[in-house]
């Protein structure tokens, strides 16, 4: 059983509309839809580009009026639409010069998640399909990655790829523009 999210886009004359959807993937499927509306488009971009901006710059650069923006930052938020705020970084300036991105299939996949949620090193954890989990981690060097990588190897691994980032192209720029 599989969770799942899709933005439905279509155009009801020559206005575009947009429906997301979420779900379980099965047999049969439950839908919970919210109607995203073109203002509710326009502010989740102005979000996606710089979440501290204002209302009242969202309200300027949209040209909604700032009670509306309000209200529907309020139900997308109450929605789940938009789940929470956060801050691009730069690990580098902060020390972490390594990065690798990590497929994984292990026997015991709650053992090593449990493992990878507690891990400080770990930015991010993602299910896959042919893995079990795609592991995005950083370190300060090369050294502590492989002892990560020596700490997995405790989780009976069945396969295991690494894919070391060499240089940061794109960063977080789905549906900022």
């Amino acid at each position: 059983m599989e969770d799942f999210k899709v933005l439905i886009f279509f155009y009801i004359g020559e206005n575009l509309s947009c429906f997301l959807c979420e779900g379980l993937l099965m047999g049969c499927i439950n839908y919970s839809c919210m109607r995203m509306t073109p203002n509710h488009l326009l502010i989740l971009k102005n979000l996606r580009a710089d979440a501290r901006k204002s209302f009242t710059h969202i309200s300027k650069d949209t040209r909604i009026p700032v009670t509306t923006v309000f209200d529907n930052y309020r139900r997308l938020a109450r929605s789940r639409v938009i789940t929470k705020h956060t801050s691009l970084i730069d690990f580098r300036k902060l020390g972490f010069f390594f990065r690798s991105f990590v497929f994984i299939k292990v026997r015991d996949k709650d053992e090593l998640l449990s493992f990878l949620k507690d891990h400080k090193n770990v930015n991010s954890v993602f299910g896959m399909n042919s893995y079990d989990y795609m592991i995005d981690a950083v370190f300060p060097s090369i050294k502590e990655f492989y002892l990560f990588i020596d700490d997995l190897r405790d989780f009976n691994i069945i396969n295991l790829e690494l894919h070391d980032v060499i240089e940061h192209v794109k960063q977080e720029g789905f549906f900022c523009e």
